[in-house]
């Protein structure tokens, strides 16, 4: 019966493909069939390579999906906190409009808001399963000594939460160029997170006392108490997420303060910038990353997604993507709530994500080096470097049986996210992929926005 399942799988995955395939050919001619026969091929080959991920030791429980009740798991990108129908990179979606009221009426943040990093009960995840070892889980459980920066911006306060490295923890700030200039990862949480639920979800902290960079956890903002996506904090980022989305808040201006008052009052490398995020923090990362270019050195996205329209990088960028191949909230393809829309981007939108930055920085379409095997977890797609291209660089990270969830992280089931597969490490794959990265010379752009000169990068489909 197994047998039977596998060989139906694979089946219905190319019936996926094809008619994509042959809709594109007769659409776009000889050049354009060539292109989606690289991309079957693509395809083909990452299918065929899914059917010999190890079994997974965990069971994944996905929350929020029709079926479930799920206060806990909905996912909320869309108004009324329906039940969640994530779509995958599609054109940005119209917001509703903004109230400004609501904006004005933002919550106190003396009393911060319940699941927030700075409330005295933050919110608890769905479920918690110590099904780790006890190393690995007492790693994760640590709560290294962080600081608390208090941020204004555009009339509201932000937070977030900074992991200084043993060296730096007796001085607290140093201003000015004394000291060594240190690399700063700046993660965002996905939606319905928080910085402190961060920080223990990836165990970046600790990695960054032990490695000797600054964290930094910024936290996103919430509806106030009694409306709608009341304590769901969410980020800006296109067409995701909840609150944060709906009023239109400027977290990509947020960001760019925070980078530019870290700098001022840390010792930061400014070569050394580097953007992380999960969800809806990846997405926001991704955002960051194209609209104010010459900020961030490299950038890292855990299960995020990219709308199909976005305009092309204006500047190389080395990008490292992981995602799973189970996961339904930021599609890794067509599911049976989500069937196939005949769009490449709308069907698969995490290889969308790997080709949207390949080809928008004009490197080879084939990959340069593919790490794959029966008994690997991940299936790893290497594009560039490229002479052509100068820094691009794109990493593909597949996690074979991998859901919407951090890979390596502890065995928690945070609002909607699965169970993390117990491999790869993606916290250690983050930073060893950074440190590789920095810029060539000394900048300081954070402070101004650069529009983006880029042409959209024409989605396949």
């Amino acid at each position: 019966m197994a047998r039977l399942a596998l060989a139906l799988a694979i089946t219905l995955a190319f019936s996926l493909v094809a008619p994509v395939a042959q809709a594109e050919d007769s659409a776009e001619g000889g050049g354009r069939a060539a292109e989606t026969a690289t991309a079957r091929k693509a395809m083909s080959e990452i299918l065929d390579s899914l059917t010999t991920a190890p079994q997974q030791q965990q069971r994944q429980t996905p929350t929020g999906f029709p079926g479930r009740s799920g206060k806990s798991g909905q996912f909320p990108s869309s108004p009324g906190n329906s039940t969640p129908r994530q779509t995958g990179p599609t054109a940005p979606a119209q917001p509703k409009a903004p109230v400004v009221k609501a904006l004005s009426t933002s919550p106190n943040y003396d009393a911060p808001l319940p699941g927030s990093a700075f409330s005295d009960a933050p919110g608890q995840p769905a479920n918690r399963q110590n099904t780790r070892p006890a190393t690995q889980a007492g790693q994760r459980r640590d709560a290294p000594p962080v600081e608390t920066l208090r941020l204004s911006h555009d009339g509201l306060e932000r937070l977030a939460l900074i992991s200084l490295p043993p060296a730096l923890q007796p001085k607290a700030k140093q201003k000015g160029p004394a000291g060594p200039r240190l690399p700063l990862v700046i993660f965002l949480h996905g939606a319905g997170g928080s910085a402190r639920q961060a920080m223990q979800q990836t165990g970046l902290a600790a990695l960054s006392q032990r490695a000797g960079f600054i964290a930094v956890f910024p936290e996103g903002l919430a509806a106030p108490q009694g409306q709608e996506y009341a304590g769901i904090q969410t980020w800006n980022a296109w067409s995701c997420c909840g609150y944060a989305r709906d009023q239109k808040v400027d977290d990509v201006g947020y960001l760019a303060e925070l980078i530019s008052r870290l700098k001022a009052d840390y010792p930061v490398d400014p070569r050394r910038v580097f953007l992380a995020g999960f969800s809806n923090g990846a997405m926001l990362a991704s955002r960051f990353a194209l609209e104010r270019p010459g900020v961030a050195a490299a950038l890292a996205s855990v299960a995020g997604y990219l709308p199909c329209d976005v305009a092309a990088p204006p500047e190389p960028l080395p990008v490292l993507i992981i995602h799973g191949n189970h996961d339904r909230v930021a599609r890794f393809g067509p599911t049976p709530g989500q069937p196939r829309t005949g769009r490449f981007c709308e069907d698969f939108p995490a290889k969308a994500q790997a080709d949207f930055w390949v080809r928008g920085q004009n490197l080879k379409a084939k990959p340069q080096q593919v790490q794959d095997g029966q008994n690997r977890r991940t299936r790893v797609e290497r594009y560039g470097p490229d002479k052509n291209a100068g820094r691009a660089l794109v990493e593909f990270v597949i996690v074979k049986g991998g859901g919407h969830a951090w890979p390596g992280g502890e065995a928690v089931r945070y609002r909607y996210c699965d169970l993390p597969t117990p491999d790869p490490d993606a916290t250690t794959l983050i930073w060893d992929f950074f440190k590789r990265q920095a810029r060539p010379g000394p900048q300081d752009k954070a402070d101004k926005p650069q529009k983006s000169a880029g042409k959209p990068v024409k989605p396949r489909g």
